[in-house]
């Protein structure tokens, strides 16, 4: 074993990380608790770093965290990742403006364009058209459809030309 022992913080050896990782859910909490059972087995950092691919700095960053806030500052916390361009509160108003958009439709669906231009217009976000899409889909508003219909469209005439035409 290369290396020197390092300094570990005596609250490592208060818990019992290899229990903990085990009934905990999400991945990267997981992988730290399983770190510091091997840390707390007396593995050296530097091995620890090459089996599970973290850096050195790292793992003492959670040394540090574990010693000032517990258990708790070594779970996920929240904001990481991209954040939602229409908060959750407004999800609702956007769901009801786009429904009271279709219905005032003259015939055809909405498109993504005309969702794109409520977004910006009523509710101030700049988005993408994916993004409104994505919004959509996330307030469980997605219909596909065939071919929209003219709303000068005669049904009964359609259905009388099919039937007096001549199918080759």
């Amino acid at each position: 074993m290369k290396g020197r022992k390092a300094k570990l913080p005596k609250v490592l050896f208060d818990y019992d990380f290899a229990s903990i990782a085990k009934r905990e859910p999400h991945a990267r909490t997981r992988q730290r608790f399983f770190i510091l059972s091997h840390l707390k087995a007396g593995v050296i950092i530097t091995e620890i770093s090459k089996l599970f691919r973290v850096s050195r700095s790292t793992i003492y960053d959670w040394l540090k965290r574990l010693e000032a806030e517990g258990l708790k500052g070594l779970r996920e916390k929240k904001g990481r990742g991209a954040h939602l361009k229409l908060p959750l509160e407004q999800h609702e108003a956007f769901k009801q403006s786009v429904l009271e958009l279709q219905h005032n439709r003259n015939g055809g669906r909405i498109r993504g364009e005309d969702v794109l231009h409520l977004m910006q217009e009523k509710f101030g976000v700049n988005c993408s058209i994916d993004t409104a899409y994505r919004t959509l889909a996330r307030v469980n508003l997605v219909w596909i459809s065939g071919r929209s219909m003219h709303p000068k469209a005669n049904s009964e005439s359609q259905e009388d030309f099919k039937k007096t035409s001549k199918i080759l």
